[in-house]
């Protein structure tokens, strides 16, 4: 396989992976998971001595002093805690509502990308002990979304019934279901986790909340181009099992395996109208297929895909971890084809120097069969209508899909803050505010990528592919006033094949023919709560 241009070398990510103990940024959320887990399980011990107490059982000693009497109008059975305690409250202790978004300005050196505000995404969550070892978790994605309006209406009309139906909506807007699952804890080593679940391939896919990442751009890997086999935030429909080992004084050895329904080429269609004098109107519908999430309703396929990941953590803020996928790509009528990918990724720091990273490798089987059975099925690429008045044509097309796709991302942070700026407005009435410097750099490598396929008469006629590449280089200057709160600045470089056209490898830059190049300049802001 061609690689390109000069290679950075992905082998640099396994060698910074066994670094010396620090504080790393991320540190302080998983203190706080382990807070809040902690404070979940004392709850329910508390839960359970009120029980206790409420069903005759002698509470357990303590000092009777620093008790509050029960008030004469409470409920027999009922201790004075119960009675003044509202409904509501037990409701608030057990479910947890939060939320993370974000939005960006960004220009772009390419002749067709104009400069633009973007809202990125807002997501809704939903964490909820349910009871004692029971969890249900929820995210609700609203992508570039600001409204959605539909209208219908039927009435009399001269002859018969008058029946209209209206849909209104915002350019690249998406409303979708990141995840939603309910968590059984047997123990800590074993948890069972059903529904949608984000697939744990990489580091990113399962952690991949705005306000987490200091650059305002997700990375090609998982996104821009990408090389999972579906971009992030990637989740399936499915069952298995997740859980801790502890380690040691410091360390943890955690796992997650899953069986999913599992990604399947999925058809998108596209419907494109124009008017045209002298000549008949003209309406194309364009049907791409390309890899998707699987269906949550009834598979498309007689078999189910398997993934899992095993990370190793030697002492906080120091991860290794490896992961990977298996599992038929196609739906039934179009072969038992199948997919599987593998990655590389881990975490470690020396002070306030913080290096992050991953690798990963994905590979199509059966493309070209693929492309024969969708010729046989399909019979013609392109179909016209007879209707006199207007010209219509079907169009079928193969999309994102290559042989081999492997790349890695690689992302080193600095964190400081100056003494000087703690008295100004960036550092008033805030406890720890930071200032990061980023660096990441980069870079995808697609082997055997479709780049035309024809068919007629049932029968496959032209199938070219194509080796590419693309390199991105970021550096960024963060700062978060707070830990879950970070506004961005960040300047990009993207290349390809030469003469080639970064619109070919990307789905984010529509570049034109030739444009084989890309400066861009980024402004953005994500939060949390």
């Amino acid at each position: 396989m061609r690689a390109g241009n000069s290679r950075w070398s992905a082998l640099t990510l396994v060698g910074i992976l066994a670094g010396a103990p620090t504080v790393h940024a991320e540190e302080l959320h998983e203190r706080i998971e382990r807070v809040e887990q902690e404070l979940r399980e004392l709850r329910e011990e508390l839960r359970r001595r009120d029980e206790r107490e409420r069903g005759g059982a002698p509470a357990p000693a303590a000092a009777p002093a620093a008790e509050t009497p029960a008030p004469a109008t409470a409920e027999p059975g009922k201790t004075a805690e119960a009675g003044k305690r509202p409904g509501y409250r037990e409701v608030l202790d057990r479910v947890k509502l939060g939320a993370y978004g974000s939005f960006r300005y960004e220009m772009q050196s390419l002749e067709d990308q104009r400069s633009t505000f973007t809202f990125r995404r807002f997501v809704l969550t939903t964490d909820a002990n349910i009871a004692p070892r029971l969890r249900g978790y929820l995210e609700l994605e609203f992508e570039r979304f600001r409204k959605l309006e539909l209208e219908k209406s039927i009435e009399p009309a001269e002859g018969g019934l008058r029946a209209e139906q209206t849909v209104e909506g915002t350019s690249d807007s998406e409303i979708a279901l990141e995840q939603a699952w309910l968590q059984y804890d047997v123990e800590d080593w074993l948890k069972f986790r059903g529904g949608g679940v984000l697939v744990p391939v990489g580091r990113f896919n399962i952690n991949h909340d705005d306000n987490r990442w200091d650059l305002p751009r997700r990375s090609l890997v998982d996104r821009g181009v990408p090389v999972l086999p579906v971009a992030s935030a990637w989740d399936e429909l499915g069952v298995g099992f997740l859980g801790n080992v502890p380690l040691g004084r410091r360390g943890m050895l955690d796992y997650q395996v899953y069986v999913v329904n599992g990604a399947a080429l999925d058809f998108e269609f596209e419907q494109i109208a124009a008017t045209r004098t002298p000549k008949r109107d003209k309406t194309v519908v364009e049907v791409e297929l390309e890899p998707a999430t699987g269906t949550f309703g009834s598979d498309v396929k007689d078999a189910k895909a398997f993934t899992g990941r095993l990370n190793l953590s030697p002492w906080l803020g120091h991860e290794i971890a490896a992961s990977g996928y298996y599992g038929q790509y196609t739906p039934d009528f179009l072969g038992e084809e199948t997919l599987w990918s593998a990655a590389l990724d881990g975490r470690t720091g020396f002070g306030p120097l913080e290096l992050e990273g991953q690798y990963v490798f994905t590979r199509f089987d059966g493309v070209g069969s693929v492309a024969r059975q969708l010729a046989r099925v399909a019979r013609d690429q392109a179909a016209e209508s007879a209707d006199p008045d207007l010209e219509t044509e079907v169009e079928f097309e193969l999309t994102n899909l290559a042989r081999t796709k492997q790349g890695y991302w690689l992302e080193g942070r600095y964190r400081f803050w100056p003494a000087f700026l703690s008295d100004t407005f960036l550092g008033r009435r805030f406890d720890n505010p930071q200032l990061i410097a980023v660096l990441r750099g980069e870079q995808v490598w697609l082997g055997d990528q479709i780049e035309e396929a024809e068919f007629a008469g049932g029968r496959l006629t032209v199938f070219e592919t194509d080796d590419r590449y693309v390199n991105r280089i970021t550096a960024g200057l963060a700062y978060r006033p707070v830990p879950l709160v970070v506004f961005q600045l960040a300047y990009e470089f993207t290349k390809t094949n030469s003469g080639k056209s970064l619109a070919g490898v990307t789905n984010y830059l529509p570049a034109g023919p030739g444009e084989d190049h890309s400066h861009g300049v980024l402004l953005g802001a994500a939060f949390g709560f």
